[in-house]
């Protein structure tokens, strides 16, 4: 059975380095809400990728199963990321640990939105 990685609907963009940003809410609570807008602290975090998983980002788009995403990447990245299997796998793994990441069963078997934006 294939499966097919996909980004859930989060805010990101792409850097001028090229590297995602992935803007998070962070989950306070009401009184915490309320001291973050007395003292101006942001309600979010950026959290910068490297570029391996970066790439990993883009082409987890909903079209592409995971062993054609392993192809790609190794083409990519050669030595730098052996063993592919391995590192993508794991990779993979934490961004739906997180919940930045769905796996499906079927090619572009997804009803939201993927995009991002370029900074």
């Amino acid at each position: 059975m294939d499966i097919f990685p996909v980004r859930r609907q989060v805010e990101w963009t792409i850097l001028g380095s090229g590297c995602i940003e992935i803007t998070l809410d962070k989950n306070l609570s009401k009184i915490e809400t309320k001291v973050a807008r007395i003292f101006g602290a942001p309600t979010f975090v950026r959290r910068p990728m490297d570029k391996m998983n970066s790439a990993l980002w883009i082409l987890m788009d909903g079209t592409r199963n995971v062993r054609t995403i392993m192809k790609e990447m190794d083409a990519q990245f050669n030595e730098a990321i052996s063993p592919v299997e391995e590192r993508v796998s794991n990779s993979i793994a934490q961004f739906v640990e997180l919940g930045l990441v769905s796996l499906t069963s079927k090619k572009g078997g997804f009803d939201w939105d993927i995009g991002g934006s370029v900074v």
